[in-house]
């Protein structure tokens, strides 16, 4: 029987995702949670059918969920669920590697159709993605995001946080040589050259979400 994962700290919503999830198939198995840390221990252990991801969590804000998850599952069938419907929003998910995109305006129909056509291994687009081909910076920005590894995007937050290199090897238990690989690796990656570049970059990306 299929497994989803509906990761929305809005109580309506993730009340509709499950209606229609149910309505596709009255067998599925749900997981709710309300943050992006509770859903990264679920999927760290369970390989979900489909993860039904909002943008907007209270641990996360943007598309570093997204990354984040991708990281761990780089397979996953991942669906933003969102109240942000700009094309250029849509097309930045689907860069970096969301497989659909639901609209939390959608109706209960729609909803149906976009869990079912993702399960089927099918994308899941609203009209007017095709309209978005103007905002390729914020595209190449998001594909670039979508290469960093999990522990690369873990070592940015915290440069983001303001941490020096000896406090983010004591927090993520690495060495220190490990961390400056890690930064080295996250410059080369994003294109920039030191750690202010790197900073603006990332909420540059979390702005877009």
């Amino acid at each position: 029987m299929p497994q989803i994962l509906v990761a929305d700290d809005h109580p309506m919503c993730a009340t509709a995702l499950g209606m229609a999830a149910r309505a596709v198939d009255p067998a599925i198995t749900k997981d709710c949670v309300t943050t992006l840390a509770e859903a990264e221990a679920l999927v760290r252990r369970t390989a979900y059918d489909l993860i039904l991801l909002d943008l907007m969590l209270p641990d996360v804000q943007g598309f570093a969920g997204l990354a984040m998850l991708r990281a761990i599952r780089p397979t996953a069938t991942i669906a933003i669920v969102s109240g942000r419907e700009e094309p250029a929003v849509v097309a930045q998910a689907h860069a970096l590697g969301a497989k659909g995109f639901i609209p939390k305006s959608s109706t209960i129909d729609q909803m149906i159709a976009a869990i079912r056509a993702l399960l089927d291994g099918q994308d899941w687009l609203p009209a007017g993605i095709a309209d978005a081909n103007h905002e390729d910076r914020r595209v190449d920005l998001a594909e670039r995001m979508g290469t960093l590894s999990i522990a690369q995007l873990r070592v940015l937050r915290a440069i983001v946080n303001g941490h020096q290199n000896k406090q983010i090897a004591y927090d993520l238990h690495l060495a220190e040589p490990t961390v400056k690989s890690h930064l080295s690796a996250i410059f080369r990656k994003l294109g920039v050259s030191n750690r202010t570049q790197a900073v603006l970059a990332l909420q540059a990306f979390d702005a877009e979400g």
